[in-house]
């Protein structure tokens, strides 16, 4: 592959790399083990690029408060139009400042500038997914983005900032109330006290699949709530019928042995109170095995909603395998784009090279016999 060739196919590849990272990668992540909840992680979401960045600074006066400094291929023409690399200044979107009220904003900038430098941000390694872009020139751009940085294990969104420190606001941060404990969502760095996750990208380590939590409906955690709580009920309630059935089965067991030891007792003596046990006991079998028929129809029951649960959930993950391979579809079909415009191109530059060739030799050739003219017309004066 030529070298031009490799730089238009390197930005396609690292929205490729974005993407199977956040559909199909088992980590970064973080699970505790020896614990029975659910865990989601905060994740990036599935546009999102990688990207090496550099911290710059944090200012107080600007509404882009948080700036770093990256390097990405963009498709620039100078001269030429070729994929380059170019400077990305990288912003998070949605985060600033609120220090104008204070003595001495510039110190405390810096203190929260030390703390993203140092520790969230400390491993230079982020996955971007830009809201908007400002071309300043061919080789120069700034990101106005979603920021997530690499922390320890951990995917860290600097969204979260404003929850931490609270000489920052926030701007168009939607939260959703998690309230089933059963769940646990893990969130780096996350403050202390109550704490309502912001809307937004997470995976789930069970199943390796990143979904959205909206930022302006709750309406999908709640049903996940619900689904999941109605879940762990049947499951409860299977769980118990199955042990009360257990029981039913040891008792009829006994009894079964019992009426065997009577019915052997009675054949002996012939007599009519042994006889009325038996019958006394007969209706009690009758009656526990009439119990277990409608314990196993209730149970039969319980199963079938079970199922029908699991299938809901199966059709929820078909769902989403489906916008993943759409999404897959679309970008075999953005590489086979690119190579048909790359086919185009260097048609034309043989074309033109060509072309350029005759050129020269008609010059070379008139050179020449210009010169070989002047060389006579000289030779003759001097005669």
């Amino acid at each position: 592959m030529t070298v031009p060739k490799v730089l238009a196919v390197a930005p396609l590849l690292l929205a490729a790399i974005a993407v199977a990272a956040s559909l199909l990668s088992t980590g970064p992540y973080d699970v505790r083990p020896g614990t029975s909840f659910q865990y989601y992680l905060l994740w990036f979401p599935p546009h999102a690029v990688p990207m090496n960045l550099t911290f710059l600074n944090v200012t107080w006066w600007k509404p882009e408060a948080i700036w770093f400094k990256g390097t990405y291929y963009v498709h620039a023409c100078i001269g030429a139009c070729n994929y380059v690399p170019a400077t990305i200044y990288v912003v998070q979107d949605g985060v600033r400042m609120n220090l104008f009220k204070v003595q001495r904003p510039q110190v405390i900038a810096n203190f929260i500038g030390w703390h993203i430098q140092n520790r969230y941000c400390a491993q230079g390694i982020a996955m971007v997914a830009p809201n908007k872009i400002i071309v300043l020139n061919p080789t120069t751009q700034i990101w106005i983005s979603d920021v997530y940085c690499l922390y320890g294990n951990n995917w860290f969104w600097l969204r979260l900032l404003p929850y931490i420190f609270d000489d920052l606001t926030v701007e168009g941060v939607e939260t959703v109330n998690f309230t089933d404990t059963r769940v646990y969502v893990r969130v780096p760095a996350k403050p202390p006290g109550n704490y309502i996750i912001p809307a937004g990208w997470y995976l789930d380590p069970a199943t390796k699949r990143v979904f959205r939590i909206p930022s302006n409906d709750a309406a999908v955690m709640a049903e996940l709530q619900r689904l999941r709580m109605r879940a762990s009920e049947l499951e409860a309630e299977l769980a118990n019928k199955t042990a009360r059935l257990a029981q039913l089965n040891a008792t009829l067991i006994q009894l079964n042995s019992t009426i065997a030891q009577l019915t052997v007792a009675l054949a002996e003596a012939r007599s009519a109170p042994l006889a009325a046990e038996n019958q006394r006991l007969k209706a009690q079998l009758e009656a526990l095995n009439y119990a277990r028929a409608r314990l196993e129809a209730e149970v039969n029951t319980y199963k079938s909603q079970l199922e029908a649960l699991r299938a809901s959930m199966a059709a929820q993950l078909a769902q989403l395998t489906a916008e993943n391979q759409a999404l897959k579809a679309q970008i075999a079909s953005m590489n086979k784009t690119l190579a048909e415009l790359n086919k185009t191109y260097a048609s034309k530059l043989q074309s033109q090279l060509e072309a350029w060739t005759r050129a020269a030799w008609i010059g070379a050739a008139l050179g020449a016999t210009a010169g070989a003219a002047a060389t006579a017309l000289a030779f003759r004066r001097r005669k």
